[in-house]
Formats: C-alpha cells, sequence, structure tokens
C-alpha cells in the first residue's frame, strides 16, 4: 500500500496543474475497498466533535487536506515543481489561508510566499513602466492560473470517496450504513448520485430527502418559536438546526 500521507501530498503534483509529472505519481495498489470501508466507518461514527460536520466525506476530505499539506511543508517545500504550482495559483484561497497559519510552519510559509511577494512586486513594477501589451501578457502570466491546491486536493477526495461509495451501493451493508449512519450533506449525496447507477441514484435521493424534510420541519419549528404565540413553547431538537442546516446545505467546494 502506498504511504497515505506521501499520497495525499502527491495530489499537488497530479493535477492539472502540473501534468508533466503525472506519470511518475505512485496509484493506490488497495482499490476502492479500502476507501469505501474507511468511508462507512466515518458515516458510523456515533459521536462527533464539537464543530464537525456530520457528512463523513466533509470530515475525510478536510482531514485529507490537512495531511497533504502537511507532508508538502515537511517534504516537498524546496521541490521545483510544487513551488512553481504554488506561484501559478498565487498562494491558497481564502478559505484556506486560515488552516495553513493553523499548522504553523513558519520556515514553509516564509519559502512559498517570499516567492509570491516576487511575483507580486515584478507584476507591480511592469504595470508601473507602462510597457504596453508586453506589461499586458506578463500581467496576465503572473495572475492566478490554476485553483487554490488545498481546493484542487480537496476535490479530488471529494471524488475519490464519492466515486467509491457510488460504486457500493449495490451492498445492502452499504445501505444498512446510509440508513442509520450521519447523513452526507446535499452535495455530497448530489456527487454519489451522479456516479452511480439511476437506480440506486433514486434510492439515494429519497433516503436523503426524508432526512432533509425532518431538518426543514426543524427548521419551520424555529420559526414557529419567533411567533409571540408560541414562544413558550419548550424547545427540542430544532434548536440547533440552523447550524446543521448551514453544514447540510452548503455550497459545492468551487
Amino acid at each position: 500500500m502506498v504511504d497515505f500521507d506521501r499520497q495525499s501530498a502527491c495530489i499537488f503534483l497530479n493535477s492539472e496543474m502540473n501534468p508533466k509529472n503525472k506519470k511518475n505519481i505512485p496509484k493506490p495498489t488497495s482499490g476502492q475497498e479500502t476507501t469505501l470501508a474507511t468511508l462507512l466507518e466515518a458515516i458510523q461514527m456515533p459521536e462527533l466533535a464539537a464543530g464537525q460536520p456530520a457528512c463523513a466525506v466533509c470530515r475525510l476530505s478536510e482531514a485529507g487536506v490537512e495531511r497533504s499539506i502537511r507532508t508538502l511543508f515537511a517534504e516537498f517545500i524546496n521541490d521545483e515543481p510544487i513551488r512553481l504550482l504554488v506561484r501559478r495559483s498565487r498562494g491558497f484561497c481564502a478559505r484556506h489561508t486560515p488552516l495553513i497559519a493553523r499548522l504553523g510552519d513558519p520556515l514553509a510559509v516564509a519559502i512559498l510566499y517570499s516567492d509570491l511577494a516576487s511575483l507580486t512586486l515584478e507584476d507591480w513594477e511592469a504595470k508601473s513602466k507602462g510597457e504596453g501589451a508586453f506589461a499586458r501578457i506578463r500581467t496576465k502570466s503572473t495572475a492566478a492560473q490554476t485553483p487554490c491546491p488545498a481546493c484542487t486536493a480537496e476535490r479530488e477526495t471529494e471524488d475519490r470517496y464519492c466515486h467509491s461509495l457510488a460504486d457500493g451501493l449495490g451492498s445492502d451493508r452499504v445501505w444498512s450504513v446510509l440508513e442509520t449512519g450521519q447523513a452526507l450533506c446535499v452535495p455530497h449525496i448530489e456527487q454519489t448520485a451522479a456516479a452511480a447507477k439511476p437506480i440506486f441514484a433514486a434510492t439515494l435521493r429519497k433516503l436523503a430527502a426524508h432526512r432533509l424534510d425532518t431538518l426543514r420541519a426543524e427548521l419551520d419549528a424555529i420559526i414557529r418559536h419567533s411567533d409571540y404565540r408560541f414562544r413558550d413553547e419548550p424547545w427540542g431538537s430544532e434548536r440547533d438546526a440552523w447550524l446543521r442546516a448551514l453544514r447540510h446545505l452548503r455550497r459545492p467546494t468551487d
């Protein structure tokens, strides 16, 4: 089996942002069974830490991105293709920048962002000189040309888990876990359904619709509590429904 930390870090290399390295990236040898088993285990997790999303794909993707960045900083920070990739993406997006700060690696950030500072200064110097068409070409070349590397890793991790689940929907055990475990968020339900056979996609959406209808009823209960006629009614499971709705009905990864 390929070491997962190294494999996850290689996502940064094995992408459209750096196609010349694709042939050098080791492929997982454990197949989709291990991926599916990991996902099913996460879906069955009985208790979640405060702030963790219920969706297992979200949790596994977040953990995978963090592992990828940790490995990138520890092993690939002086790798020229990686530094070129970060320069072409103009760093990390606003959503992933807090993660970079939380990981607390001053040297790695200094190396990558010194490159970005130099690139920006060169860009501004070209603009200030008013070099006409050349300046416009240069400005275009130094603008963000590729997505945030962490976003790319996140999308590829999501795709791996959702396709593994879609391929496993012919198993009664998988359906048992989906019926009793933590719900997937709407974007990952849709991503899995899109990769599944139509009959399984319809059943998956039907299962998800039942849970979504329950959530909607809890949100309606919050609205009801705002009416002075019902404000003294006791609160139930709807108390945190608005927080669950934010996670469950989030936008897909850009």
